[in-house]
């Protein structure tokens, strides 16, 4: 049986190797942590410097919600690490820039004043509409007709009074020759009131015929008017806005002066009523009458539940009338044809 090899010489073997390489120079070293070198000391110094003025802010905006405060968490050691790190950076920055001394600080010039503009008047109402330019009338008019009525006929006046910013207006009727036999007594009406920017504006009215006589006042303040008739219990009407009288109708023509076409709306007391009449403008006519030819605006009343009503205006005698055509209540048409103007 051959010899056995013992492993013993494999144990030499290896330390040889191990004591050559570590005698030979061979360098190999476990691997160690080395701690992080600590950032250098810095010396931070703040100063106060004078913040810039602020330019003019527009009007302060509503804040918005305030958002509640939280208590910081302890940081992890890497984050305040960070931390460090940026303050350094900051403090770096602040030590760099020149500080601004107070003597230096650039004087600002104190904001603007605005002056509120002016308060703008309102336009008055509407209601208060721009008043006509009126055509001026004499103080006193007196004005003869011839009335013809059937077979019958008669005289009328119409007498106009101005004193400054108060008027009168009279009209008496009578038959006359063989119709005074018949027809006796005298129609009476009287008109008195104020003169206003916009015209007449009747304040009362008489109307007399016979031994017959009502009264009627005029409210232009409340828009009322009663009437206290010949008969009965006093009656109440109410209106809005101008109303005129079966007189005073003809002088406000007269003043305001219509223009030669269009229509026209009153409302006008015809002796026992309010009513609404309009009026169409059909143009200027030539009529020839006691005085001469005149050139004449012809005013119709629209057809209505009270008959006929037409109307000449002598347009170079200051709108007067001096033609009328009118239905009674018993449907007999009367025609006034002017016999005279004068003071």
């Amino acid at each position: 049986m051959g010899r056995r090899v013992r492993p013993w010489w494999l144990a030499l073997v290896a330390s040889l190797l191990l004591h050559g390489s570590l005698l030979g120079g061979l360098e190999w070293r476990l691997p160690q942590w080395h701690p992080p070198a600590e950032p250098p000391p810095f010396d931070a110094q703040l100063i106060a410097a004078r913040p810039p003025a602020a330019p003019p802010q527009p009007a302060p905006l509503a804040a918005p919600p305030r958002t509640p405060r939280v208590a910081p968490a302890e940081l992890p050691a890497a984050a305040e690490t960070e931390v460090a790190e940026a303050a350094a950076i900051a403090a770096a920055d602040l030590n760099a820039a020149p500080a601004l001394r107070v003597d230096e600080a650039p004087a600002v010039a104190p904001a603007p004043v605005e002056t509120p503009p002016a308060p703008v008047e309102a336009p008055p109402a509407a209601a208060e509409a721009a008043a006509p330019v009126l055509n001026p009338l004499p103080p006193r008019l007196d004005l003869q007709f011839r009335v013809h009525y059937g077979v019958a006929s008669g005289e009328q006046t119409l007498l106009w009074v101005n004193e400054g910013e108060r008027y009168t207006l009279t009209s008496v009727a009578a038959a006359s020759g063989l119709a005074g036999v018949f027809y006796r007594g005298r129609f009476v009406q009287t008109s008195r009131g104020r003169i206003t920017p916009h015209g007449l504006q009747p304040e009362e009215f008489w109307d007399q015929r016979g031994d017959k006589r009502s009264r009627a006042s005029f409210d232009a303040v409340n828009g009322s008017l009663t009437l206290i008739p010949a008969k009965g219990a006093p009656r109440h009407f109410a209106y809005q806005g101008d109303v005129q009288d079966a007189l005073s109708l003809f002088f406000q023509l007269a003043l305001t002066a219509p223009p030669p076409d269009g229509r026209l709306t009153y409302t006008v007391f015809n002796g026992k009523k309010l009513r609404d009449y309009s009026y169409e403008v059909r143009g200027e006519e030539i009529l020839q009458t006691a005085l001469g030819e005149l050139r004449t605006l012809h005013l119709a009343r629209v057809a209505g539940d009270d008959g006929r009503f037409e109307a000449w205006l002598a347009i170079d005698r200051h709108y007067l009338p001096v033609r009328v055509l009118r239905s009674d209540e018993k449907g007999g048409t009367v025609e006034l044809s002017v016999k005279s103007i004068g003071p």
